[in-house]
């Protein structure tokens, strides 16, 4: 398996952005200072730039600047030395005798978070079940590739970025939800009518890690091109990290509910008062994800705080439900599945206030630069 990058030229701009007056953004506050258009040799009209401002892009007398009018008729200012060429890149991966189609799939899944924008699988002699697995596993797997061309030696896929459409935070709006539905869904197969739910549940986990996948690549990319960054709904690189976390903890509560689901269909024989307890105990850890994603969406620092207290609530929950449902009578393998079934409960709640502790973090202005 190799990769070769290759491709058409294309230009990103990325700079700060001076529309008509200038506006420097200090202590999380916009400060406005207007400037007087001159006029120069009678034809050119003049605006000098803040002085602040040529100081922190490092612009000294003589450089050039590109200015690029935007379709809102505002002005992109941009020093020359960010003006950067990049390639409209393609990854090229060769299927070699012996090689295990999960290993496939991985591979294809990291070019395609790494941002290329088309993907070429060479197919050489592979068992064409291969084939049909990889074609399943993009459409399981990822959101926003398309097989475009495909003949009996190669696969060529394209990635559509997506972000302008399904812009970052609300993507993952999307994702939370499916997350903590699949929370409430996987105690409910201890019901009377939860045979087969767990399976259901289960299937949802694909969805969870469609999200995580395409927002994943919409961080990557955002972190190498930071005009990229306002586009996808973020102010800085440094949110970029953060939500690369929330991201990996709402696919693990996701992971957690699939795992409840497949404890729970072993469990189906217990009583009604043990059950509600366990509902009990999931509607908690649930309502703390739900706040924490919240509190992070409306960087809400005094709801994050508060989903943070409730997980101690839950975490002293789980030892009171199980002395309260175990029983001598169970078999070695009901009280496993029910330890798993109240660690992977208390684990969602651990999960939401870790989001809420990167909500308050994410409240706090960064330092300006005297």
């Amino acid at each position: 398996m190799r990769l070769r990058a290759s491709g058409a030229q294309r230009y990103v701009y990325t700079g700060y952005y001076v529309t008509y007056i200038v506006a420097i953004e200090k202590s999380s506050k916009k400060m406005v200072e207007f400037r007087k258009v001159q006029v120069t040799g009678g034809n050119s009209f003049v605006v000098s730039l803040p002085k602040s401002w040529v100081t922190d892009v490092g612009l000294k007398p003589k450089d050039a600047v590109a200015v690029v009018v935007q379709p809102d008729a505002s002005l992109l200012i941009v020093p020359r030395k960010d003006i950067r060429e990049t390639s409209k890149s393609e990854a090229t991966l060769e299927v070699t005798s012996g090689l295990d189609k999960d290993t496939l799939l991985r591979h294809f899944i990291s070019y395609y978070l790494a941002g290329y924008d088309t993907i070429r699988i060479g197919m050489g002699k592979a068992d064409p079940a291969l084939r049909g697995f990889i074609r399943e596993g993009i459409r399981r797997k990822l959101v926003g590739v398309e097989i475009i061309e495909e003949t009996s030696s190669a696969i060529l896929t394209q990635c559509l970025s997506g972000y302008i459409d399904l812009p970052l935070k609300k993507a993952l709006e999307r994702m939370s939800i499916i997350a903590a539905g699949m929370l409430t869904d996987s105690v409910a197969v201890l019901g009377r009518g939860g045979r087969g739910l767990a399976a259901e549940v289960i299937e949802r986990d694909d969805e969870v890690d469609r999200f995580y996948h395409f927002l994943l690549r919409q961080l990557n990319i955002a972190v190498r091109d930071r005009s990229v960054i306002q586009e996808i709904g973020l102010s800085s690189t440094r949110d970029c990290l953060g939500y690369r976390l929330v991201l990996k903890s709402t696919e693990r509560v996701a992971d957690h509910a699939a795992g409840i689901a497949a404890e729970a269909e072993n469990l189906q024989g217990m009583g009604e008062s043990a059950v509600q307890k366990v509902r009990e105990m999931t509607a908690m850890s649930r309502r703390i994800f739900d706040s924490s994603i919240s509190a992070l969406l409306r960087l809400d620092a005094k709801m994050a705080e508060e989903a943070i207290v409730r997980t101690t609530e839950v975490i002293q929950m789980e030892g009171r439900v199980s002395g309260e449902i175990l029983a001598p009578r169970m078999s070695g393998a009901q009280v496993a599945s029910i330890k798993l079934m109240l660690e992977g409960i208390r684990r969602a709640a651990e999960y939401g206030s870790d989001i809420a502790e990167i909500a308050i973090d994410l409240t706090v202005a960064e330092p300006q630069a005297v």
